[in-house]
């Protein structure tokens, strides 16, 4: 799909605290998989804005897909591509230190590419390590 477009509507079991790769999945083509997904925050400036971020295998490459949502992200229609980030090259993740890191705190992340910079927030748990 391009950002922007229209999703299917195929239902997930994508629930308030579960996996987000079921949503992810039924918006991708045939030859596409969602490895994993999880619901995280971009941070903007003093903004933070939530999204669904995936990552899609096709023919051995990866990429980040990230989804904007207006309501819980349930079924394929919850969500709209926004961006996709293909991982190469000069694709760079690293996981940015706050001051008061404690255990069991959400992890913040910055990836930088040719195209992105963007700093992430991810819940706590395995879906985002």
């Amino acid at each position: 799909p391009e950002p922007g477009s229209p999703l299917p509507g195929n239902l997930s079991r994508a629930g308030p605290t579960m996996d987000r790769s079921g949503v992810v999945q039924a918006t991708l083509e045939p030859r596409h998989e969602c490895r994993a997904a999880v619901q995280g925050t971009v941070l903007v400036g003093e903004s933070n804005e939530s999204r669904i971020i995936g990552l899609v295998e096709c023919s051995n490459e990866f990429a980040i897909f990230m989804y904007t949502h207006k309501r819980m992200a349930i079924i394929a229609d919850d969500v709209s591509l926004e961006k996709i980030v293909p991982i190469s090259e000069d694709f760079i993740i690293e996981e940015v230190i706050q001051n008061m890191h404690a255990i069991g705190s959400d992890t913040t992340v910055k990836i930088t590419s040719k195209d992105v910079d963007q700093v992430l927030e991810l819940p706590f748990g395995s879906q985002s390590r």
